[in-house]
This record gives C-alpha cells, structure tokens and sequence, in this order.
C-alpha cells in the first residue's frame, strides 16, 4: 500500500505541475477523435477505406496512454526519462514505487483521453459508427483500450530501458509494426476496424474481443513491469 501511495503523491505533484501540458493532450486527444470520424465520412462500407483506418487506429490508440509533459518533449535532446531515473534513485525512491507511478500515468491517460477521443469520433456523423446503440460503442471503444494497454507494457518497458535515442527507435519499430499488420489484415481480406464494430454489436459489452483485449492488455502489464523491474535493478543510468 506504501508504495501505491507514494507513486500517486508522484502523480498528483506531476498533474500539479504540468497543467499546459496536460490542456495540450486534451486538445491532442478531441483532435485525434475529430480527425479519424471524418475519416470515415460517408463510408457505407469501412473496406473501402482500405487498410488506412486500422493504421490509425493502431497507431493512435496506444498514444491515448501518455500525456504531453516537459519530459516527453525532452526526451530526445536531453535524455529526459533516464535523468528522471537518476534523480529517483538518488533520493531515493524505489524502482516499485517508480514503475507503479508511470503505470498509474497510463491508465488516468488512458482514462482522460480515450473518453474525449472516443466520444469525439463518435459524435462525428454519417460514419459506420452511427446507430450504434451505447453499449455495443462501450464494447468497441474498450475492445481499443484493450489493444492500447497492450502495447503501453512494452513501451514503458523501452521507456525506462533505453536512452533516449533508443527509445526513439523502439517507437519507430513500432510504427512500422502497425503499418505492417494493417496491411497483412488488409491483404488477407479482413479489417481490423469492421470486425471490433461488428462484434461489439453482436456481442454487446459479453464480446469475446473485448474481454480478450482487456485480458491480453493486463496480462501485456503485468509481465512487462516484472521485466522492465529487472531492468531497473541493473540499469546503470550514468
């Protein structure tokens, strides 16, 4: 209990201290909901989008778990997340209390931004998201977060693993990785966007895919922390 006390006093003094930054995720968030339901503008048939849509949605969604902060702006030029380490260790303050901290970040991240990029992009008309009552959008919305905490274990792991220009290569793999999975299920005939909506509109808030993102992205969680853990104990941050 400790150690999830001392990393929310953590949060609380970065939420303190960061108000521009955060007003700035905010707008980043409705923006990025805006943009992706007028990207689908007067689609009866979301295939046609191609594999564009899925592309973005498993590039953005994962983004949903961090907010703007003079360290994120920073990281590049002065190593930022690897001097924030430093200093932690320095006062000290352990390498539980600081992973609980960054993973607290995520989920109120997730919890802010997804509810704006969600409810922005649905409010957008005339998409194949129209008519969807309020549970089966729950469902789909969800079945998203899912995905993105899925892949927030993995990038917390290259966060607090690497310096800062690795760090910026390991977001780069990934990228790459979602413009290569969105054209593999384009080319494999599926789409990524059609069938989250049509199964969250057959199963409802019971959709298999819901739940088994929500699972994967816990699990993806727990078994990162335990790794990037490791990583910390041996990590010389000079």
């Amino acid at each position: 209990m400790n150690t999830i006390k001392d990393a929310w006093m953590m949060v609380r003094k970065d939420l303190r201290s960061e108000k521009r930054y955060l007003l700035w995720s905010i707008i980043f968030a409705a923006y990025m909901g805006g943009t992706t339901g007028v990207m689908m503008l007067g689609r009866e048939e979301a295939r046609s989008l191609g594999p564009v849509a899925d592309f973005i949605l498993l590039m953005l969604v994962p983004m949903l778990g961090f907010y703007f902060s003079r360290r994120s702006f920073k990281y590049l030029t002065e190593d930022s997340y690897t001097r924030m380490l430093a200093f932690f260790r320095v006062l000290p303050i352990s390498n539980g209390v600081v992973l609980v901290y960054r993973v607290i970040q995520s989920v109120l991240a997730f919890a802010v931004n997804g509810i704006i990029f969600f409810v922005i992009m649905y409010c957008v008309q005339e998409t194949l998201l129209d008519h969807m009552r309020f549970d089966h959008y729950l469902a789909f919305a969800l079945t998203w977060v899912g995905y993105g905490l899925m892949m927030t274990g993995p990038y917390i792991y290259f966060e607090f693993s690497n310096h800062g220009k690795a760090y910026l290569l390991s977001t780069l793999i990934f990228l790459v990785g979602s413009v290569v999975a969105a054209a593999a299920v384009y080319a494999a005939g599926g789409n990524l966007l059609v069938y989250t909506v049509e199964v969250s509109k057959r199963w409802s808030l019971l959709s298999p895919a819901m739940w088994g993102m929500l699972l994967a992205g816990v699990i993806s969680l727990v078994l990162c922390s335990i790794g990037t853990l490791r990583r910390l104990e041996s990590r010389d941050l000079v």
